[in-house]
């Protein structure tokens, strides 16, 4: 009686050893622990080239080392079928680091994303339209204009946290954010064009 063998793999990884084996790229699962504790270890690639290059793993290696190692296994594939896999070197950022470039990048936002409002609201019009509301309901063009400019502010700021779904560091509610989606995004695509530039062999890559 065969043993089945369940390989789930992962489109891509990020690695910070040095070498890769099967348990880093794919999640198996089998009613023979006996296969699972021999297979994991085993070691697919070394990086040669100090995290500078990027590799792609192969559904039918695995299938591979599989067929030579053991009798009698069938192998059923639940993921992806090549895997890209990015040597990283382990962060030894000091925290002072990551605090200046945060402040450089909320200090560029700030006054990016104000430049843009404020273009926006020039090119629109908003003091005109503003101006002629309050002409409709008062009469008088300048009764009240403050008081929509301060509730038109205070409108903006909390429908972009709302929709961001951001305040600080906090999360208002479990949903991904727009942000969280577009990268998740780039990032397959990112990884689905470099699969495709190895299936066209433009040796770009080096593959295992």
């Amino acid at each position: 009686m065969s043993d089945t063998l369940y390989i789930k793999m992962d489109q891509s990884v990020e690695i910070t050893t040095g070498e890769v084996t099967v348990g880093d790229v794919a999640k198996l699962e089998c009613k023979n622990q006996n296969i699972l504790n021999r297979l994991k270890p085993v070691k697919l690639l070394r990086d040669d080239a100090n995290g500078k290059k990027c590799y792609i793993v192969s559904i039918m290696k695995i299938i591979e080392i599989v067929d030579e190692t053991f009798q009698n296994v069938e192998v059923q594939n639940l993921g992806e079928t090549e895997c890209v896999v990015e040597f990283k070197k382990a962060q030894t950022k000091k925290q002072y680091f990551d605090v200046i470039k945060t402040t450089v990048i909320c200090f560029i936002l700030f006054f990016g994303v104000g430049f843009s409002i404020m273009s926006f609201n020039n090119d629109i019009g908003v003091d005109d339209m503003f101006g002629h509301i309050c002409e409709l309901f008062t009469g008088n063009e300048d009764n009240g204009k403050k008081l929509i400019e301060l509730c038109y502010s205070i409108g903006l700021g909390l429908g972009i946290i709302i929709f961001y779904n951001h305040f600080g560091a906090k999360k208002l509610s479990k949903d991904p954010t727009p942000i969280e989606v577009e990268m998740r995004k780039y990032e397959k695509d990112i990884n689905q064009t470099l699969i495709d530039g190895h299936n066209r062999q433009d040796g770009t890559l080096d593959v295992k």
